[in-house]
């Protein structure tokens, strides 16, 4: 009897320690995969999700950035949680995209992929160091991001000219002449030496000078060579630099849109109740007279924006979509790697 007992003693032990042994050599390369087996999220890329998921966490409302972000909370939620839940869900929206990217037998061109690879590139250079620390490696990086280009081509191909979803060329044309106002602008220096804005006789003068350019205009004078007078390199590089939302053709005309905050309200909003051909002037009393002229929306200038107000109109949507296909997938996770790589790590 005594020596059963110890067989079974042993038997027992030797089955603890096979357990103990088969834990430590589990398999936590892996987080997330679908339950086919064919896409997963290894753990450098639920890392870099989480550092991802993380960041977004930090750029909430009302979250102090001088502070432990996980001992604060977003939306009644503890922030670690919320990192945590939006990690899982960027793995699975990683995944829902892998998968139906090849589900739509989309691809890169080469230019395309020359593109990707350069891009992916050039951000890697900035955050490598802070990626790595935390354990996800250049390759789980170029994984992410070049997913997000996936999405994006998805998109383009479920909303584009003959998606399945398309959006007709007349509706974003619509919004593009709502949205969009096509003008050439420049200033008129009302300042003095100090900077500081012209007052009295000086300003009277300055006028003056604005009331003669445009009735040199009035008179059919071109635009463009009155702008030439008055506008130095300077000031035209620093608007490149500045307006986000114009993009410069070569005869220096440019696009702004509705809510563009570069120019005064003022300005803006005479451009969008102006015709075509009609011009005017504004000063804004900080040393800046602005004289502009409403040019009629071309085809060039939809073809450089389509793609934007397309964006503008439909992520959201898509973004459901997206959610959609999540809802229709089950996925397979690794808890032990889940645990291991926690978001908590990150702090």
């Amino acid at each position: 009897m005594k020596v059963v007992l110890k067989s079974a003693a042993l038997f027992a032990a030797c089955a603890l320690a096979a357990g103990s042994l088969a834990s430590c050599n589990q398999d936590t390369s892996w987080t997330y995969r679908t339950s086919d087996g064919a896409y997963e999220v290894t753990s450098g890329m639920y890392i870099g999700l989480s550092i991802n998921a993380y960041n977004q966490a930090a750029s909430q409302e009302g979250i102090d950035t001088s502070a432990s972000l996980y001992s604060q909370q977003i939306d009644s939620q503890d922030a670690l949680d919320w990192v945590t839940n939006r990690t899982d869900t960027l793995a699975k929206q990683y995944l829902a995209i892998e998968s139906k990217f090849d589900e739509y037998g989309l691809s890169f061109t080469e230019d395309e992929q020359s593109y990707l690879e350069s891009y992916i590139d050039y951000y890697w250079s900035y955050v490598s160091a802070s990626y790595e620390d935390q354990g996800c490696a250049e390759t789980s990086y170029r994984k992410i991001l070049t997913n997000s280009f996936k999405e994006s081509k998805l998109f383009f191909d479920i909303y584009g000219e003959d998606g399945e979803r398309a959006v007709s060329v007349d509706d974003l044309r619509t919004i593009f002449d709502e949205q969009y106002a096509h003008m050439n602008i420049f200033q008129v220096d009302a300042s003095d030496e100090d900077g500081e804005p012209l007052t009295g006789e000086e300003l009277e003068a300055k006028q003056q000078e604005v009331d003669g350019i445009l009735e040199e205009l009035e008179g059919g004078a071109d635009f463009e060579s009155i702008k030439a007078e008055y506008s130095s390199s300077s000031s035209e590089e620093a608007a490149s630099d500045e307006e986000s939302d114009e993009e410069e053709e070569p005869d220096t005309s440019s696009y702004i849109t509705s809510d563009s905050t570069y120019y005064p309200e003022e300005v803006v909003t005479a451009l969008f109740d102006a015709k075509a051909g009609e011009f005017g002037s504004y000063n804004d009393e900080e040393g800046t007279f602005y004289i502009w002229l409403r040019l009629e929306n071309d085809d060039e200038g939809f073809e450089s924006y389509r793609d934007t107000i397309l964006q503008n109109e439909k992520w959201e949507e898509f973004t459901q979509y997206e959610q959609d296909w999540v809802n229709g997938m089950t996925f397979v996770t690794n808890d032990a790697s889940l645990k291991k790589h926690s978001p908590k790590n990150l702090e």
